[in-house]
């Protein structure tokens, strides 16, 4: 229950929420922003040929007729609606066997907490046997995001490229600022001796640095520089 519960709460930085391209008054530091990031957590990459995305847990049995509690992996407040949208899960055990259930109902309940009645459980003992299981939620189910949104599950693994059509590298992951958050850049580089390495960029997801998101051709282009 302890494990479940902490690694809920090391994930419920907006990881399947929604990501804001945010305008910008005036230049930020990108040093102070980092200063107060935190690095979200990598879950691993949804499967691209049924679109299963992971978005919470299975905490245990809610009340006595098979009501189940839920640890969401976003908060559901700030625009991650899929538990709450979906009529069908995909739960999936810790030995990786996996089962599709309909939703009779899902609400809030304490917080950024679900409780949710399955058409599958009737009972408490039942209930309870899905503790630990881990849901995912079709990614066609996710609410459309407002202008400007964009989900973590659609950024990760574009191409970044500068105005100017210069890559930049790949998204590999983002970091959730007080502010704002950054893209975590991927690229390789040719050090002295000749030997490629791997290194990183990091990139406010602001209007003054992000000039589109471009979902379709799958790549960001960003007012920067190479060599930053």
């Amino acid at each position: 229950m302890d494990e479940l519960r902490a690694a809920s709460m090391d994930a419920s930085s907006d990881t399947f929420g929604t990501f804001v391209r945010k305008p910008t008054k005036r230049a930020t530091s990108l040093s102070a922003s980092l200063a107060e990031s935190q690095p979200l957590p990598t879950p691993a990459a949804p499967a691209l040929v049924n679109d299963w995305v992971e978005v919470g847990a299975v905490a245990g049995a809610y009340g006595v007729r098979g009501w189940i509690k839920i640890y969401p992996h976003a908060q559901i407040a700030k625009g991650d609606g899929a538990l709450l949208h979906a009529k069908h899960w995909q739960l999936v055990a810790k030995d990786g066997q996996t089962q599709s259930v309909t939703v009779c109902e899902a609400k809030l309940h304490g917080g950024n907490n679900l409780v949710a009645q399955l058409a599958s459980c009737a009972s408490r003992d039942e209930a309870e046997a899905l503790k630990g299981q881990r849901i995912n939620v079709s990614r066609a189910d996710f609410p459309a995001p407002q202008a400007d949104e964009y989900y973590w599950v659609d950024l990760i693994g574009l191409d970044v490229i500068t105005e100017a059509g210069v890559a930049l590298g790949q998204v590999t992951g983002l970091l959730d600022s007080s502010a704002h958050a950054i893209l975590q850049i991927a690229y390789s580089k040719q050090g002295k001796d000749g030997a490629q390495s791997q290194a990183e960029r990091l990139i406010p997801f602001v209007h003054a640095h992000v000039s589109d998101v471009d979902l379709i051709k799958r790549q960001i282009v960003v007012n920067w520089e190479e060599d930053i």
